[in-house]
């Protein structure tokens, strides 16, 4: 049995615990700073280097140190997007609820149709948690759309036992409505995309290369469909 202050010891890092980004590269990485909106205390584009991103959409890998998170993810286009909230006005993933520690992939987060973006254009993406007591979490990921292949296969893993569930929290990760974060902008899901439920992780070994696929929702309603699949 552990003593007291055994347990004490605990708490802080448990308190601190936050996430990062490991794929596209993460602008950059501050355990102290990762409560700051928008990107992390991160205000600068670019400064980490870019990752070439396919331009219909591709993974982001994200290493979780809570067991349990809400998780949204927004972009802002340009080469170095305003450092506040506003700039991040178009919403790739709604919020959703994640539960599992570690390894957790969104194998495919498709861009938005109508935006008219082609080969070569930079962006910015942020990713926003609640795996913290005060409001959010945030990190950003800095990217250059290529119509070229890109080998992604290595970039995509999930820890056993994950799961993703409709959101039944506020509207934003960060515990905030709609119109109160960085979350202001709306996408229509992909051609194609379903309205199926979300389903549980399949079981295997720890580090299996499962993949979470976010495969449609509907914008504006608090509904949001997700699968995994191996």
């Amino acid at each position: 049995m552990f003593s007291q202050t055994a347990l004490l010891a605990l708490l802080p890092a448990l308190v601190s615990a936050h996430f990062q980004i490991e794929w596209p590269q993460a602008r950059g990485f501050s355990e102290d700073n990762t409560v700051n909106g928008p990107c992390g205390g991160f205000p600068n584009a670019g400064a980490e280097g870019r990752t070439m991103w396919p331009i219909q959409g591709g993974p982001i890998q994200l290493n979780l140190e809570h067991t349990e998170s809400r998780i949204q993810v927004n972009m802002a286009l340009g080469n170095n997007p305003a450092n506040t909230a506003d700039a991040f006005n178009i919403s790739l993933v709604p919020t959703f609820q994640e539960r599992g520690p570690n390894d957790f992939c969104l194998s495919s987060v498709p861009v938005p149709e109508g935006l008219n973006i082609t080969s070569g254009m930079n962006a910015t993406l942020q990713v926003i948690t609640n795996g913290d007591p005060d409001g959010g979490l945030y990190n950003c990921a800095d990217i250059t759309f290529t119509d070229q292949a890109v080998d992604t296969s290595s970039h995509c893993t999930n820890s056993t036992g994950i799961q993703v569930s409709a959101n039944e929290g506020p509207a934003n990760a960060n515990g905030t409505e709609s119109g109160d974060s960085s979350a202001s902008g709306s996408a229509s899901p992909s051609a194609g995309a379903s309205s199926t439920g979300a389903a549980a992780a399949p079981s295997g070994s720890a580090g299996a290369a499962t993949a979470v696929e976010v495969a449609g929702w509907m914008v504006g309603a608090a509904a949001i469909a997700a699968g995994l699949a191996l």
